[in-house]
């Protein structure tokens, strides 16, 4: 499938007002789609929940749109990390699911997103993937050396662990091993930009510093803007029954 170069088209993206930041720059980002070689896309949602809402649709329409410039997109399902429990923007410790309660809600998902995106087309159609498939076999060893790649005070700074141990609410171990999870997605797919809600951005990062450590490759992070009631400023959140469902 060809390139679609067309600078106008870009920008319209681009300045849409769904793109919060794009790292490194939103210069050199723009730069490399008008240059025609072709990217690839992914964008991951742990399956936390049987139902997605609407803030994940309009991550998924800015993927599609990406696509139909002719770069490849992969939407990751987090069918493990769902069972491990991302920190991200959370005061208390997720509750971990069972494999059954992530399979079922990765059926429901596949339901959801094919009015958002052509699963059917011809040329370059979107991909589901999933990340128990490479999470799962990894051995200690592999966890070791993963984690080798990081400091302590490097995955300690982010504002959530800053604020639990201030509030001396507990910190738990496999917590941390969560960028190391997501970041191995971005090595395993061999991405070139990852879409991201702004929450995520930590995440996305630790995914450039593996994909560059291990394949020397770098990686753009666009992150998107996340949705909330704009009465009470409640984020929208699947897992905790919070904003405009798909299912309804």
């Amino acid at each position: 499938m060809k390139i679609n170069t067309d600078p106008k088209k870009i920008d319209e993206i681009l300045e849409r007002g769904t793109i919060v930041n794009i790292l490194p720059t939103k210069k050199e980002f723009r730069d490399r789609l008008l240059n025609g070689k072709p990217m690839r896309f992914y964008i991951g949602f742990d399956a936390t929940s049987p139902t997605l809402h609407l803030s994940h649709a309009k991550n998924l329409i800015l993927l599609e749109k990406f696509r139909k410039l002719g770069h490849e997109v992969v939407v990751l399902f987090g069918d493990f990390t769902a069972r491990i429990g991302d920190p991200s923007g959370e005061s208390l410790t997720r509750k971990q699911l069972s494999r059954e309660d992530v399979l079922s809600n990765v059926e429901n998902w596949k339901k959801l997103i094919k009015p958002l995106m052509d699963f059917e087309a011809k040329e370059n159609p979107p991909k589901i993937m999933y990340n128990h498939d490479w999470l799962s076999k990894l051995n200690f060893e592999d966890i070791i050396n993963l984690a080798s790649n990081f400091t302590v005070q490097q995955i300690i700074e982010r504002d959530m662990f800053q604020k639990r141990l201030k509030e001396e609410k507990p910190i738990y171990l496999h917590e941390f091993l969560y960028p190391l999870m997501q970041g191995y997605d971005s090595v395993v797919i061999d991405v070139d930009v990852e879409v991201c809600g702004t929450d995520q951005i930590f995440n996305a990062l630790a995914g450039r510093t593996l994909l560059k450590k291990i394949k020397n490759k770098d990686k753009f992070v666009v992150a998107v803007t996340l949705m909330e009631n704009p009465k009470n400023g409640e984020l929208m959140s699947k897992s905790k029954g919070t904003g405009v469902f798909l299912d309804v």
